[in-house]
């Protein structure tokens, strides 16, 4: 029984180890993506991006896009992610609002394996920047633990709001 109990563990190991592996592999094609900043997310700050969502699909800044939610955490990922499910699906398109979550320090295969296929049964888009050169523009480091929402005119930016919870994710996006 042992002898069969070991061999089990050590097979389902193996098989564990097989997909980390192939699932270590960028799903992103790499060009044709890019996101700049002319001063960080900062009032009078010109930005402009075009970036894959969840399914790859690219998707770039317009000039009719009001507002732009940024994340770089994990947990104010979470809280976005929470509110954004109890809304209608066109909630973000309606309100001409784009969602951009950095998951560049997450592992490819944890990527791949886990929060890619949790995050395509989102009703609404999430842009994604997949590496450090796509986060680098809009990334604050004494930031990156809030959520940034950000109103835009043309792609510049007139305002800045940032929150910590639900609550005042709310009133930004107000």
């Amino acid at each position: 029984m042992l002898k069969k109990l070991i061999i089990l563990t050590i097979s389902l190991l193996v098989i564990i180890a097989a997909l980390i592996g192939m699932s270590s592999k960028e799903i992103f094609k790499q060009e044709g993506y890019f996101a700049r900043s002319s001063n960080g997310l900062n009032v009078g700050s010109y930005i402009d991006f075009a970036l894959p969502n969840q399914h790859d699909e690219q998707i770039s800044l317009s000039d009719n896009t009001k507002k732009v939610i940024f994340v770089f955490a994990k947990s104010t990922g979470h809280t976005v992610k929470q509110y954004l499910a109890a809304q209608p699906s066109d909630f973000l398109t309606s309100k001409d609002m784009l969602f951009v979550a950095d998951i560049s320090p997450m592992p490819v295969a944890i990527r791949n394996l886990m929060a890619m296929p949790d995050l395509k049964k989102s009703a609404y888009s999430v842009l994604l920047t997949f590496e450090p050169t796509l986060t680098k523009p809009f990334m604050d480091e004494s930031k990156k633990d809030k959520i940034i929402v950000v109103t835009l005119d043309k792609k510049q930016i007139i305002n800045v709001v940032y929150a910590t919870n639900e609550k005042e994710l709310i009133d930004a996006i107000k």
